[in-house]
């Protein structure tokens, strides 16, 4: 009886030892899972906002920088009250909406990087710079630098 008895122990002991192998490797695959899920929202959103940007980008240099002409191309989209920025809002699905998860915003630079504010040295043309910026609950999404050459009107003799 008592090697029945040792063999039962044993048997248990090795049944509790599968069962704490079993649930310490699926916690560690339930983590993987999560942070997949979430790299791949991550990568979605990335992969939508980079070309809204560069879309904005383009629309941004063939208005001439004017935002208040950007409506044209964006009808969706909106100056806000400050008339600084232009917004355009979309949902989860990403489509425009009046208010959403994601933003897509057109900021005027206030000068140039070198300092110069705007105007390239020389050449008696004006670059008007902009930030494309999109972004979501989490943060800035993906950034563009924009830049259009406007130049310099000279008067008639």
């Amino acid at each position: 009886m008592s090697q029945r008895r040792h063999r039962s122990s044993l048997f248990l002991l090795e049944l509790i030892l599968v069962i704490f192998f079993f649930s310490l490797a699926s916690a560690v695959c339930i983590q993987l899972f999560v942070k997949a899920h979430l790299t791949e929202r991550e990568t979605e959103a990335l992969n939508r906002a980079i070309p809204l940007a560069e879309s904005a980008a383009e629309a941004y240099h063939k208005v001439s920088g004017r935002l208040e002409e950007l409506g044209t191309l964006f009808p969706e989209g909106r100056l806000n009250e400050a008339g600084d920025s232009f917004l355009v809002f979309y949902d989860e699905d990403w489509h425009p909406v009046e208010e959403g998860v994601y933003t897509l915003a057109i900021v005027p630079a206030e000068s140039s990087p070198d300092g110069t504010d705007g105007r390239a040295s020389g050449t008696g043309q004006t670059l008007k710079r902009a930030v494309v910026r999109v972004s979501g609950g989490d943060g800035v999404i993906y950034e563009l630098a924009a830049a259009v050459q406007i130049p310099r009107a000279v008067p008639a003799s």
